[in-house]
């Protein structure tokens, strides 16, 4: 089983729930590096659509973790698209794929650019990726609060509310039934719910939860 070297805050949960924000926050105050796993599959799928969906050309794509210094790069690339998060749904669930993504992964893991440590999210990181991350955070809310948060961060009118309600409901469905690496809440994750408490209160939680799991802080 793998040991991560350097400390990790692992951090899995549903969809819109806020764990990448929660994650960006804790990074900053913990001085820790951030990778936003979810990124790499959108990479991927990025990359898969240049190569004019050609499903047998995937194998032959590779990410350089170098990529996530370049933020002007990863904005360009469009990635929170409709087109590329249904690919990214859909290429999560091949074997070869997650495989492919574990060894980056936990590359990072040892080796945070910062020399210090790392807070990772997705949906594998508590129970594939960094099974023995020092703190490890399941994050969840009301999926009709999810989709009322997706709905205002992708700026849309009232009237695409019951569509993207309808994607979160797939997408959790898609997420915890796969059979490679499905999403689930390890029993020494410390579950948040965020449905009815602000950002700075999740934080204020995260990190109360840290001090008493290590010395980090």
């Amino acid at each position: 089983m793998f040991q991560n070297k350097k400390p990790v805050i692992a951090i899995d949960g549903t969809a819109g729930s806020g764990k990448g924000t929660l994650a960006k926050k804790i990074a900053k105050v913990l001085n820790f590096d951030h990778l936003d796993t979810g990124l790499l599959y959108r990479i991927l799928a990025y990359e898969f659509l240049k190569l004019n969906k050609d499903l047998k050309m995937l194998k032959e794509v590779n990410i350089n973790l170098n990529i996530f210094i370049d933020k002007k790069k990863i904005k360009l690339m469009n990635l929170r698209s409709e087109e590329i998060t249904k690919i990214s749904s859909e290429i999560a669930k091949l074997k070869f794929v997650r495989q492919k993504l574990i060894s980056l992964q936990r590359k990072f893991a040892n080796n945070p650019p910062s020399g210090i440590g790392s807070v990772i999210d997705g949906r594998d990181i508590t129970s594939v990726i960094t099974p023995n991350a020092e703190v490890k955070f399941y994050i969840d809310a009301d999926v009709k609060i999810r989709a009322e948060r997706r709905l205002s961060q992708l700026d849309l009118p009232g009237s695409c509310y019951d569509e993207i309600l309808k994607d979160i409901i797939k997408r959790d469905f898609q997420d915890k039934r796969r059979k490679i690496s499905p999403l689930i809440k390890t029993t020494d994750s410390q579950l948040i719910d965020t449905s009815k408490i602000s950002e700075s209160e999740v934080l204020i939680k995260a990190i109360e939860h840290i001090k008493k799991k290590t010395d980090i802080i």
